[in-house]
């Protein structure tokens, strides 16, 4: 008996894995909106975020296959149905791709085990194989999308039988709840494929959910050409309703690009004005005129002009730092105007000590007798400069010209020394003096005059 009832288990096993399914051509998987709609994908879409990215064929009847990438807002769609449409999509792929042959292999398999229990003598040995056998039999839906789930559960019924029969000649009488449990169901079918109109009423969907103006005018251009295409064979009607509408949509969307585009010119050019002037004043006037135009468009490109409110109020930003900037320098332009006259003679200075100074540098003079003279007029100009109090924005740049001045006394001192020593190592030690004053003067005027420089009222 066990062994008849386990022949007629691996029959029919094998006899289903060997009748073939057809492929099924071209499934589509499809994206669920919160609204109802439904949007076709070739391919399986990709989450990215908060957008949703995928692609619409514009027809289905000849290759290759036209697509159209689309992205929506991953808010607008249908999670739950849209995941578990995914899942018959795949079930239906795995079923035409590996479906049949993974099954014959597992028959096969399941078949040697049963096989192997009718010539096992051990009872106990031979249920615990049955049992076995009965497990790896029942999981194989859960993890192959329900496929022959019909075969399976008629497998089942006979080896629950023999599982039975071997219990009781191993002296076991209670019921094990696993031979009970609910075997995993396939996924519904996928839908057909869409017909012509309702992949025009999906292009339009789709434009209803485009996230930038170019995308919608694409996507509405594409309606215009299926209906260009499918003339007769679209109900005549249908398709002028639905080509008025999408005209009449794209009519709108060039009317708002223009009206948009005169927008954001005539806003920047007046901002550019007003952050000329410094005039902030201005700028807020021009950014609530353009809040107010924007609603009167009925706020359509909130992208665009984000960006032309962040340009605004930059521009306002920059305005209000450089006047601020310009008003506290008006308050410290008599501290610096002080302090230039203070440093005039000083600076006349050592502008007359540069030649001499470059001598040094060069090693190539200047003649002795004029370097006493020279460094006496350093000297008294040091002590004068020792009294200047520089303005703090200004010290930086002070503390440079004095330490320039120190330089350059020694430059002087040195190439004197060097001379009535004869001594070359002297003379280059007063070119680097030389070279080190000439450059921490340099330095200093720039940063000084750059520190006293009226900056841009704007």
């Amino acid at each position: 008996m066990r062994r008849t009832a386990a022949i007629l288990i691996a029959a029919s096993l094998v006899s289903s894995a060997s009748a073939a399914q057809e492929a099924p051509n071209r499934v589509l998987f499809r994206v669920f909106l919160s609204d109802g709609r439904v949007l076709a994908s070739y391919g399986e879409w990709a989450r990215l975020e908060n957008r949703v990215i995928f692609s619409i064929p514009t027809q289905m009847s000849r290759d290759p296959v036209e697509l159209h990438l689309v992205s929506i807002p991953a808010g607008r769609v249908d999670w739950p149905r849209t995941e578990q449409y995914a899942e018959s999509v795949r079930a239906a792929a795995y079923g035409a791709s590996s479906g049949d042959k993974d099954f014959a292999e597992f028959s096969n398999d399941v078949a040697k085990v049963l096989n192997e229990v009718s010539r096992i003598s051990d009872p106990g040995v031979r249920l615990a194989t049955a049992e076995r056998a009965r497990r790896s039999l029942a999981d194989w839906p859960g993890s192959h999308y329900g496929y022959r789930v019909g075969e399976v559960r008629e497998a089942l019924g006979v080896l629950d039988e023999v599982i039975a029969q071997l219990r009781v000649a191993v002296g076991q009488t209670r019921f094990d709840l696993s031979l009970s449990a609910p075997l995993a169901s396939p996924p519904p079918p996928p839908l057909p494929a869409p017909s012509d109109a309702e992949l025009v009423e999906q292009f339009v969907a789709a434009a209803s959910l485009a996230e930038t103006p170019g995308d919608k005018v694409t996507l509405l251009q594409t309606v215009l050409r299926l209906l260009d295409r499918a003339v007769g064979l679209l109900p005549p009607s249908w398709a002028d309703r639905v080509r008025r509408g999408v005209t009449g949509d794209l009519e709108g969307e060039q009317r708002l690009e223009r009206e948009y585009a005169a927008l954001r010119k005539t806003a920047l050019e007046a901002s550019a004005r007003a952050g000329r002037r410094g005039d902030a004043r201005e700028l807020e006037r021009i950014r609530a005129r353009v809040q107010k135009d924007d609603t009167r468009l009925g706020r359509q490109r909130p992208g665009e002009v984000a960006a032309l409110l962040a340009t605004i109020d930059l521009q306002a930003s920059t305005a209000t730092a450089s006047r601020a900037a310009y008003d506290q320098w008006k308050k410290r332009a008599p501290a610096f105007r002080r302090y230039r006259r203070a440093m005039r003679g000083s600076f006349s200075t050592f502008t007359d000590a540069a030649r001499s100074l470059e001598q040094i540098r060069a090693m190539s003079g200047p003649a002795v007798h004029t370097i006493g003279p020279l460094a006496k007029r350093l000297a008294r100009a040091s002590r004068n400069l020792a009294k200047v109090t520089p303005p703090p924005e200004l010290a930086a740049g002070h503390a440079l010209v004095r330490s320039a001045w120190e330089l350059a006394e020694s430059a002087l001192r040195l190439r004197l020394e060097s001379v009535g020593d004869n001594s070359i190592d002297g003379a280059r030690r007063a070119s680097s003096a030389a070279a080190g004053a000439l450059m921490l003067y340099t330095r200093a005027r720039a940063d000084l005059t750059a520190a006293m420089e009226s900056p841009s009222p704007r």
